[in-house]
């Protein structure tokens, strides 16, 4: 464990690219299948009073790999933003490293770790780099995941300060393809706390293939927040 948590420092620091404000909306799990690729799909919209962020959104295309029984590489092709007043834009690109740090069950806690590097192609915003701790524990049919990243911007419009924010994801499995349960996200950075119900499940196509799916609406609990938020995420993994 102490050697893949070292490395996954060591790519953080040694290949940081030059960071665009992300989709957020996304609670990972530190778990990785070893040979298996994915392309992903996800997105978000808002819906809001306020007409400067009513309609504000993006979405995602991504394709993954993963390399090892610990390493999983995603690469994000392009992420395109949704301004209400100048519409839909390219954004950026992204490569994000997951590492899981030990054998599900191992601990009291399963624990991996994500490190990412974003490349910004709006003019004027920083670049940068997010990195922390992926946490997972299931107790029966009750599955809970918390993360905890942090992001320093790297050019642009640089800031100094390390960004700090929080996702954690509740679920109740049902059956494979209906798992209920919650979302919420904690942006101080954005000064957003939300909170509200979601879904998810796989469904299996044989051979390992599987369709996978999340989605949430989690609604603003301060000032600051959208009034609701829409997520949406869909991926298909395969060997």
């Amino acid at each position: 464990m102490a050697q893949r948590l070292a490395l996954a420092w060591l790519m953080m620091a040694g290949l940081a690219l030059p960071v665009w404000a992300d989709d957020d909306f996304i609670v990972y799990s530190p778990h990785v299948v070893q040979g298996q690729s994915e392309v992903e799909l996800r997105g978000y919209t808002v819906a809001d009073g306020r007409p400067g962020i009513n309609g504000a959104g993006a979405f995602e295309v991504a394709v993954a790999h993963t390399f090892t029984s610990w390493w999983k590489v995603e690469y994000y092709a392009g992420e395109f933003a949704r301004d209400p007043a100048l519409g839909t834009q390219f954004a950026g690109q992204e490569l994000e490293n997951i590492f899981q740090l030990a054998e599900a069950g191992e601990y009291w806690v399963d624990p991996g770790f994500v490190a990412s590097y974003i490349h910004n192609h709006q003019p004027g915003l920083a670049n940068g780099v997010e990195f922390g701790p992926l946490l997972e524990k299931q107790s029966g049919a009750l599955l809970q995941r918390l993360n905890l990243i942090w992001q320093k911007d790297l050019g642009g419009l640089y800031n100094d300060r390390y960004n700090f924010r929080t996702a954690y994801s509740l679920g109740y499995r049902i059956h494979a393809t209906v798992v209920p349960g919650l979302e919420a996200y904690y942006r101080p950075a954005d000064h957003a706390h939300q909170v509200g119900p979601a879904f998810s499940g796989e469904w299996a196509l044989g051979r390992g293939d599987e369709v996978e799916y999340s989605t949430a609406l989690v609604f603003g609990v301060n000032h600051g927040a959208p009034d609701s938020t829409f997520i949406m995420r869909v991926a298909y993994e395969f060997f």
